[in-house]
């Protein structure tokens, strides 16, 4: 990871299929994320370039506004706190002059907004999804996908995309490529997903670098599968937010209501995520194949059935800044208009008929990778709860739909146990994890934010979804670790883990406390108890993102240099790592970690900018300084450093 060798082709062949490794990975790219204190090399300064394109566009927004205030629609839902940086974000589809009043202009046309109560809408919207997740019990779709940009010589891609969904776990997509290609040379994304729940596979095209194409190789489809799956694995994920949101929309407080449009002849209502918080919508899509990047902030708007609130269209609006023009020129993209989807994803048909079960059925295949979960017969449920203290009085009305453990291996030396409950769409998963030896939680990281339970004698570790895990809840007690996973909203899961028969304690000090050669990791950590720790006067911003708040914080030591490190996330969802802001006494600047990084003006002084990691470092009065958001722009990060106050 540090001295950039090459990893060999077996090796990749091995992470691509292995959890636990793929796992490790993570784990420690963020160790190194947190930990990042290195000696500093010089850095070049664009700041009159950089500044001078910041102030233009910053006027050029400033004489936009000024034209459009007369015309400007009324707000859709609450207002929004003054220097949120997120309030500087266009929306609406196909905007080309500011909306008419008392109207939105769709791709259907002109329709009044007074037909649809959206203010009250942006409210009820996640109730809504969630009671539609929770009572489908089966589904069968066709999209028609439209792709603009994904190379030079092939400037648009069409797709016909057929899904179908069986409660509790059985899943099938299968994309089929509709482009006609300049040559047979091209590799066509034909795509194939299945899964009954207990097995999995997916087949297609590997992944191919756009600048080669289309001089990759033409080889039989990669074919992934996995038998003796555990329920609702991650990674081995079925991507069924294309059917109901539930990773963001769902678990949402709130939505962000663009108006009415109709789609196919369907009364629908239009909401607004950015693309990072609409992955979960393109999973269906992108588990193989080659297709067109997008940038965090681009624009995502979702038309929702109004009657069945399932999606019946989806599009993705280049992003309208400076920043988003550099990445594209970056990645070899055309100059793209914010105001035409570059992506658009329609329904032909829908239907909630169940499919017959042999739709998901999949042959014995060879080399297929075993997760070892062994299920145990329903029949068996109440004895094995009450061996295991599996035994939630809460489970949000979801039935046993599986239950099984998972058995000890040289690389899982404990012994666990999990009860899985579903309906629809939504779905929990409780695990019993005996004779774990590792001194960390289970199932969460370092950061994980710890949450009172109901009743307040007892606490949990909290994460949010991230792009590649649900939410989840760990307990430490004396009778094991518990882990309760689910796509349920926050509330519920902490009800659910409240309703255990068992108490959560806090961490014992020896897995809070990390000590090396080098220093010492202090973890699990609230933010004002580090705060108070640290040693030396925290900066705090003053102006974040809406719904972002302070989860968990940890200390650093590293000889006579002592740091903290605040994570900032909303609580559904955070599939960006959301906010990291570090800082450190005693430390410079750490060695660029890339070609790309420029200089701007900040605080008084001179911070870096790598636009590859979405973070700003500076130095300033001796205390060295990170900010770092994947998911923000600069702008949006120059606004929440520049409110940094001492506490």
């Amino acid at each position: 990871m540090d001295d950039l060798r090459a990893v060999a082709p077996s090796v990749t062949d091995h992470v691509s299929g292995c959890a636990e490794c793929r796992d490790f990975i993570h784990g420690v790219r963020r160790i190194r994320e947190l930990t990042r204190f290195e000696v500093a090399s010089d850095v070049p300064d664009l700041a009159p370039a950089i500044m001078a394109k910041v102030e233009a566009e910053a006027e050029a927004r400033r004489g936009r506004r000024l034209r459009k205030r007369a015309m400007r629609r009324p707000r859709l839902h609450g207002p929004r706190r003054r220097g949120d940086p997120r309030t500087r974000r266009v929306v609406g589809v196909g905007l080309a002059a500011g909306l008419v009043t008392g109207a939105v202009l769709t791709g259907g046309g002109l329709v009044s907004v007074h037909q649809t109560d959206t203010a009250a809408l942006a409210d009820v919207i996640p109730a809504r999804l969630n009671g539609a997740a929770s009572t489908l019990e089966g589904y069968r779709a066709t999209f028609d996908i439209t792709e603009l940009d994904w190379t030079r010589a092939v400037p648009q891609r069409t797709f016909v995309a057929d899904l179908a969904f069986r409660e509790p776990e059985s899943f099938l997509v299968r994309v089929h490529d509709t482009t006609r290609y300049p040559s047979a040379a091209w590799p066509r994304n034909d795509l194939s997903l299945v899964s009954d729940g207990h097995m999995w596979q997916a087949s297609g095209p590997n992944p191919c670098p756009r600048a080669e194409l289309p001089a990759c190789p033409q080889s039989q489809p990669v074919v992934r599968t996995v038998v003796d799956r555990m329920p609702f694995d991650a990674s081995t994920a079925m991507p069924t937010d294309v059917i109901v949101p539930m990773t963001v929309l769902a678990a949402s407080d709130r939505v962000d209501v663009v108006g009415p449009v109709t789609v196919g002849g369907r009364a629908a209502i239009v909401v607004e995520l950015t693309y990072q918080d609409a992955t979960p919508l393109f999973g269906c899509l992108q588990f193989l194949g080659s297709w067109r990047p997008y940038y965090p902030t681009d624009r995502v708007l979702v038309a929702l059935d109004q009657e069945t609130w399932l999606p019946l269209r989806y599009q993705v609006y280049p992003a309208p800044t400076a920043e988003r023009l550099a990445w594209a020129a970056a990645e070899g993209l055309p100059r793209e208009l914010s105001t035409a989807p570059v992506f658009t994803a329609t329904i032909r048909s829908v239907s909630t008929q169940v499919p017959p079960t042999d739709t998901f059925t999949l042959p014995p295949v060879e080399g297929a990778v075993d997760e070892g979960f062994k299920d145990l017969p329903l029949s068996s449920v109440a004895l094995v709860a009450q061996a295991t203290l599996i035994e939630p009085k809460q489970t949000e009305g979801l039935p046993v739909v599986r239950i099984g453990t998972l058995a000890r291996t040289a690389a899982r030396p404990y012994q666990a146990v999990t009860f899985a409950y579903a309906r629809g769409l939504s779905w929990l998963t409780i695990t019993r994890v005996t004779s774990w030896e590792q001194q960390a939680p289970y199932g969460v990281g370092p950061l994980a934010e710890a949450v009172p339970l109901l009743g307040g004698s007892a606490v949990a570790l909290y994460e949010p979804a991230s792009a590649s895990e649900p939410r989840r809840l760990a307990l430490h007690t004396d009778q094991g670790e518990f882990l309760v996973a689910s796509n349920l909203p926050r509330s519920d899961l902490v009800a659910v883990a409240s309703s255990l028969p068992v108490k959560g304690l806090a961490l014992p000090e020896t897995w809070s406390n990390r000590t090396w050669y080098g220093g010492s990791v202090r973890a699990g950590l609230g933010v004002e108890d580090a705060i108070f720790q640290a040693g030396f006067d925290v900066l705090l911003p003053r102006v974040l993102p809406t719904g972002y708040g302070a989860a968990a914080a940890l200390l650093v030591q590293s000889g006579d240099s002592k740091g903290i490190t605040i994570t900032y996330r909303r609580p559904a969802a955070e599939l960006g790592d959301g906010l990291l802001l570090t800082e450190s006494t005693g430390q410079s600047l750490p060695p660029p970690s890339g070609a790309d990084q420029q200089v701007v003006s900040l605080r008084g002084t001179l911070a870096r900018w790598s636009p590859d990691e979405g973070r700003l470092e500076w130095i300033e009065n001796g205390l060295y300084c990170s900010l770092a958001g994947p998911g923000f722009g600069l702008a949006d990060l120059v606004s929440i450093a520049a409110s940094l106050r001492g506490v």
